[in-house]
């Protein structure tokens, strides 16, 4: 079945239409800071079971674009708990989309200030796994992430409002927003996640490569076979495979 897997495999209980894919989760980390210490607990959760927050007297964000902490700032841990770098955060979806998932501080060549890129080959089929697939796609859920935004929600069933670049809980668009782009040729082709990267071979047009909407059908929670049609993620379907 992965040999004969393309664009056309739907995954009715998924945002993505992906089958044979790589993917990355994204949004999920928002600092804390402030006088007022997060409680240390297992998993985020309190001795209640209930989600641990970011103190009211706290701040969310850093620096000059530090504010007041806010809904979204949930299962957060104090620095203590950090198993290498020690600061205090949250790991709710940051529907505010201002977290630093959204800033500029993706692998971009400077590593310095900022991590290298992980880098990965496209996967191959075949008896052998040594024949590469023929096209590639591109497809991000953000639709599916805006329509629980603080700020101009997306409307999946119309697609009012979904955009490649999401609006913060400020009502500005987000300050960055990552991409793929590929580094070598041939057997050397690799794929990486980030900024643009120097060396790069194809940025694919950066935040552009997520292509339009996507109209997909979805099977409802419960059962009974009843189907939905929703806008969850962009896709961009490539003519060829440039990696």
């Amino acid at each position: 079945m992965y040999s004969t897997s393309s664009e056309k495999t739907i995954l009715p209980w998924g945002a993505d239409q992906d089958n044979i894919a790589f993917t990355d989760e994204i949004g999920h980390f928002q600092y804390c800071n402030g006088a007022t210490p997060v409680p240390a607990s297992p998993f985020g959760l309190d001795n209640t079971g209930n989600p641990t927050t970011c103190p009211a007297t706290d701040t969310e964000e850093i620096g000059v674009n530090a504010e007041p902490s806010d809904a979204d700032d949930n299962f957060c841990f104090p620095g203590t708990e950090a198993p290498r770098i020690h600061v205090s955060g949250c790991m709710d979806t940051n529907t505010g989309f201002d977290g630093s998932t959204y800033q500029p501080v993706w692998p971009d060549g400077n590593t310095m200030l900022h991590p290298t890129p992980y880098r990965f080959s496209s996967p191959m089929t075949g008896v052998s796994y040594a024949i590469p697939y023929s096209r590639a796609v591109f497809e991000v859920d953000l639709p599916d992430v805006e329509s629980t935004a603080a700020v101009n929600p997306c409307n999946r069933s119309t697609g009012s409002g979904c955009t490649h670049f999401p609006l913060t809980d400020d009502g500005q668009p987000v300050a960055f927003y990552p991409f793929f782009s590929t580094t070598g040729a041939g057997a050397n082709c690799r794929w990486q996640f980030g900024n643009h990267i120097p060396g790069s071979a194809n940025d694919f047009g950066q935040n552009a490569q997520y292509g339009p909407l996507l109209n997909a059908n979805y099977i409802l929670f419960g059962g009974g076979g009843v189907t939905v049609t929703r806008f969850n993620s962009f896709r961009h379907i490539l003519s060829t495979n440039p990696c």
